[in-house]
């Protein structure tokens, strides 16, 4: 049975499990409610506790540097600040409190978190999987950034897309999949393994179902 509790600004929605896996999981608070009745489920299912993460202000902290608007939204670039409190403190707590000693570590996005993700990995040695639902690869400079990185550990990155995402009216979005693919070539280029998926459909929905594959697909990379 699923608990839920707040840490910090955060809200944490918890699923047992009886192994040494974690995966955590990035969710709008708008589309966290649906989650709910599926997380014990697919805990069970991957043999992983699963942790969703909600409550964020999405586009100033998953966002790794500040970029033009879209479509009136600005983005805050706080993306490190983030990932140092989860790497620092929130990691640390949860998976103390479920009485992990080096658990294998998954983490799955979408949209921006889905973003968040694939730039985390490449940034701190702390991901053994990562999953990137419909992420915002078309972000600015990230293709060059991901490029000038001299190394990224995470060994195992599965990506999906709708799609109807590259027939969006906004240029900027409709590069989604070009650059996941530019994303996947760089990747592979390391050595690392990637998985690529599509859906029908364009961004969001329907998501619970796009999200539950990358799961599986992520906590079953090492099995």
């Amino acid at each position: 049975m699923s608990t839920s509790r707040i840490f910090h600004s955060y809200h944490l929605d918890i699923s047992r499990s009886e192994e040494d896996r974690i995966c955590y999981i990035i969710l709008p608070e708008k589309l966290k409610e649906s989650e709910k009745p599926w997380l014990d489920g697919i805990a069970l299912r991957c043999r992983a506790n699963m942790v969703v993460i909600s409550g964020l202000d999405w586009n100033r902290q998953l966002t790794p540097w500040k970029v033009p608007p879209l479509k009136g939204c600005s983005f805050g670039g706080e993306a490190p600040a983030f990932l140092e409190s989860l790497c620092s403190d929130l990691f640390f707590n949860v998976e103390s409190t479920l009485m992990l000693r080096n658990p294998r570590r998954y983490l799955c996005g979408v949209s921006l978190s889905g973003l968040f993700g694939v730039w985390a990995a490449a940034r701190k040695a702390v991901f053994d999987g990562i999953g990137s639902v419909s992420g915002s690869l078309w972000y600015e400079g990230f293709v060059d950034w991901l490029a000038s990185c001299e190394s990224v550990d995470c060994g195992f990155f599965y990506f999906s897309l709708g799609e109807k995402e590259k027939d969006g009216r906004n240029a900027r979005l409709a590069g989604v999949e070009d650059r996941t693919r530019e994303v996947m070539a760089l990747l592979r280029s390391r050595g690392k393994t990637v998985q690529l998926e599509f859906n029908e459909g364009n961004h969001f929905g329907p998501l619970i179902p796009r999200m539950e594959k990358a799961i599986v697909a992520v906590c079953s990379s090492d099995l």
